[in-house]
Order: structure tokens, then C-alpha cells, then sequence
């Protein structure tokens, strides 16, 4: 198995488990929801291989595991699998796009930051996603900051900005496979509502 397959079951695992946990509140719907994204981008994922070899092997990885749990989605897997087993190059080769979903509040503003000049690397990438999906991003930045934690962290500095911290520590989760990143609220009387801080750890 390749190593975004890898990377990709451990991260989404992990988005999986918060997204159940945070759905008590809000229904059964959300976690099945939850559940039907997860096999999907985990299929989704089992195919961006360049090797057709590499992709028929994810797909029965994802059977054979019972990563698959949905009944019917892992016998439509297996299904499509063993037919393909013969000629593994007519499976396509998916190319996914992580992005950032539209902002949920209003005058959302995005500060980057890191501290390794190694994670400068992200600062484009995430950049671009932030923008594209309609955020203003104020600037980024190396920072040598002892009290910041190693790991990856969101930072929001209102209330009113949890559910959109949220959603952004989500992907960045997904995206990094961090199991220890979440969204913190911090008092800093300077920062205004909807400003929020994406630190890449050290």
C-alpha cells in the first residue's frame, strides 16, 4: 500500500471519530453523513495511485481490511475489484484536490504561521486554498515562539468564531494527518472577531 493510502486511512480515521463525536447534538443524520464521506474519499484516495497495479491493490486493501463497513459499498468495491483483476490499467486514476469549504462567518481573516522554516513549504499551498475558497489571508510568517506547541494547532480568539475554527482544523487535520490538532480559543484584547491564526507547529 502506498503511503497517501496510508496517510489518508489514519486522517480520515481520525475525522471520522471527531465527526461522530461532535454529532451527538445534532442527529444520526450527521454521522451517517460522516460515515458516507469517509468510504468515499478513502475509494476516492485508493485510486490516485499512477500505478494501476498500486490501485487495484488499494481497493482490495479497503475490502479485505473491512475498512469498508457499509455492507454495500465494500460489495460494489469487491465486485468492481475482481472484475478489474485481469486488466488492473482500466481502473482510472482519480486525481483529488484537497480544498478549503466557504467561510461560515463574515470577514473571515487567516494569519499562517510556523516554526521551522521547513513548514514555509505550506504556506503557499494553503494560501491559495484560503483565498480560493473565499478567506482573506493577512500574511505568514516563521515564528521562534517558545510558548507555541510542537504540533499543529488553529487558534480563534472569540466565540463566535468556534464553528468556523473549527471547520478549518478539520481539514488541516485531514490534510496533515495531525491526530493531535484542534481549534483553541485565547484571549488577546488586539484581535477582532474573525481573526484566526493556522500554526503549522515547529
Amino acid at each position: 500500500m502506498n503511503k497517501d493510502v496510508k496517510i489518508a486511512l489514519v486522517g480520515g480515521l481520525f475525522a471520522l471519530l471527531g465527526a461522530i463525536a461532535g454529532a451527538a447534538t445534532s442527529g444520526w443524520s450527521q454521522i451517517e453523513l460522516a460515515r458516507q464521506k469517509f468510504y468515499s474519499d478513502l475509494v476516492l484516495k485508493a485510486l490516485e495511485s499512477n500505478s494501476p497495479d498500486e490501485r487495484f491493490e488499494s481497493l482490495n486493501l479497503l475490502v479485505e481490511t473491512n475498512l469498508l463497513q457499509d455492507t454495500q459499498i465494500r460489495q460494489g468495491v469487491r465486485t468492481y475489484a475482481e472484475k478489474k483483476r485481469k486488466n488492473p490499467s482500466s481502473i482510472p486514476q482519480v486525481t483529488t484536490t484537497p480544498h478549503f469549504e466557504a467561510p461560515i462567518i463574515s470577514n473571515p481573516r487567516i494569519y499562517l504561521l510556523a516554526g521551522d522554516k521547513s513548514k514555509e513549504l505550506l504556506f503557499s499551498k494553503y494560501r491559495e486554498s484560503l483565498l480560493q475558497a473565499g478567506y482573506q489571508v493577512l500574511g505568514a510568517k516563521v515564528l521562534n515562539d517558545r510558548e507555541r506547541p510542537s504540533f499543529e494547532e488553529v487558534r480563534f480568539f472569540h466565540p463566535q468564531d468556534k464553528s468556523q475554527a473549527d471547520k478549518i482544523a478539520e481539514f488541516v487535520k485531514f490534510d496533515l494527518s495531525s491526530s493531535k490538532l484542534v481549534a483553541k480559543l485565547y484571549s488577546d484584547p488586539t484581535a477582532k472577531p474573525g481573526y484566526i491564526e493556522i500554526w503549522f507547529g515547529k
